[in-house]
């Protein structure tokens, strides 16, 4: 798989354009002046740093106006639920009438029983 040319040199410039972008990250970091500071805190699985005081006053502080929105947002989620599904009964229902008409079509025949316009065989419900 390696003795293909083709191969080598598309392997070699993806390695290429990719230590270039890796020296460019690396670059811009430095003239920018990111470091990592030991001394700070940072949050679970992002990148920015814990207040260390909050000014006295608590953040996740609810009020009622937040409990009003949030009972007002459940009656609106419940409604779209209910809506959604009244649809997918309507829908089964639709596709039932669906198969029935297939089903319908498919035993219907035109022409002389047990023969198609063009001479084939058409089985019908006598041959048992």
């Amino acid at each position: 798989m390696l003795e293909n040319k083709t191969f080598k040199f598309c392997l070699g410039a993806f390695c290429s354009i990719g230590g270039v972008f890796i020296i460019f990250i690396l670059i811009n970091s430095i003239l920018r002046g990111d470091s990592i500071d030991p001394n700070r805190t940072y949050g679970p699985s992002h990148n920015f740093e814990v207040p260390e005081e909050c000014d006295g006053e608590e953040a996740d502080t609810i009020t009622e106006e937040d409990i009003m929105v949030l009972d007002t947002m459940l009656i609106q989620v419940q409604c779209i639920e209910k809506d959604i599904d009244t649809l997918n009964i309507r829908i089964n229902s639709i596709e039932d009438k669906i198969d029935d008409l297939i089903k319908d079509q498919n035993e219907e025949y035109h022409g002389k029983e047990g023969k198609s316009e063009y001479g084939e065989y058409i089985p019908t419900n006598r041959d048992d």
